[in-house]
């Protein structure tokens, strides 16, 4: 019963969150792809530059018995500088073999280069645990950003 009411305030969660990104202030600026393990990710969000943004991810997998996901992100920017961010949040997913992850994302945005800096690198890792089988892990992820603005 619980990861039922879990799993549709995740998609209430996200209905909100997509009529949320319609409005100007927070519309999607970004997409990324990330890589950890066995597992891939895509994503869509809003400005990484602001104090707080927020992203959903889905599942990217080329492996056939791994189940897809989807993941919101709701970060706040810690240290913010022209060419590297260093961010905490909360992560809230639902993964379609009838579990939900809950855990605590730490990352670094690195921009790299000076005359394009709408490219961005992403190290990430996040302590998190499985709501239904109560296992806990560390998810380390590396991927790439691309900003669409200026």
């Amino acid at each position: 019963m619980f990861k039922k009411v879990f799993f549709i305030s995740l998609v209430l969660l996200a209905i909100v969150s997509s009529r949320s990104f319609s409005q100007s202030a927070l519309r999607p600026t970004f997409a990324g792809v990330y890589h950890s393990g066995l597992k891939g990710q895509v994503g869509i969000g809003t400005d990484i530059d602001q104090k707080y943004f927020g992203e959903i991810r889905f599942g990217a997998n080329d492996v056939l018995e791994t189940s897809f996901g989807i993941e919101g992100l709701f970060n706040r920017n810690i240290y913010k500088d022209e060419w590297f961010n260093f961010h905490a949040g909360l992560m809230l997913g639902y993964y379609f073999y009838d579990e939900f992850r809950i855990g605590i994302p730490l990352g670094f945005t690195i921009k790299p280069i000076e005359n394009h800096r709408n490219f961005a690198v992403l190290m990430e890792a996040t302590p998190n645990t499985f709501g239904g089988s109560r296992y806990t892990n560390l998810r380390a992820s590396i991927g790439v950003r691309y900003t669409f603005r200026k």
